[in-house]
């Protein structure tokens, strides 16, 4: 199995700009379009109830939305089974629910906390990063600061998606 974390940050390292947790309001189209490519490539993508309740994901063939929450009564009527579902699963055993039904290709796409928790737990094997060239000063961090981590990464490849300055950095961990 491999788990893939995607996201997209302003340079001072914020996924949200203040409370607004709306990525889509201030990243690029060019980042939007790395995401859809990287979404096909995957057969899971799992995100946090912030980040579905931010963009509503629409269904995609073949593609199993799982949405992390504690509240998973309150989305009940929301399920399709196979194509989205609320769960409450720590990172290793929704990863060994996920490999039971046949899922090799995890993406990991919103959420600092849920972020902080895989790679705790050390089941993340690359890290997309699109640095947009913007500075909030405020906002939810790329990585919740409730776990202490000492990850190495080794940098992959980095490209610049326009002529702003947005990058996208790929990063594999160093195990």
């Amino acid at each position: 199995m491999r788990v893939t974390l995607a996201s997209v940050t302003s340079l001072d390292g914020r996924i949200t700009r203040g409370d607004d947790p709306n990525v889509h309001a201030w990243s690029s189209a060019e980042d939007w379009s790395h995401f859809i490519k990287l979404r096909s490539e995957h057969d899971v993508v799992v995100m946090d109830r912030t980040t579905y309740e931010a963009v509503k994901p629409e269904p995609v063939a073949g593609l199993l939305r799982i949405v992390l929450t504690n509240h998973v009564h309150l989305y009940a009527r929301q399920v399709m089974p196979g194509q989205l579902e609320f769960m409450a699963l720590r990172p290793k055993p929704l990863l060994a629910e996920l490999a039971a039904r046949g899922r090799t290709r995890i993406l990991l796409a919103g959420g600092s906390t849920m972020s902080a928790d895989f790679l705790h737990e050390g089941v993340v094997d690359d890290v997309y990063l699109t640095f947009e060239p913007l500075l909030f000063g405020a906002g939810k961090p790329v990585i919740a600061t409730e776990h202490a981590l000492n990850i190495q990464l080794q940098l992959e490849d980095v490209i610049q998606l326009n002529e702003r300055g947005t990058l996208l950095a790929h990063y594999t961990t160093v195990r």
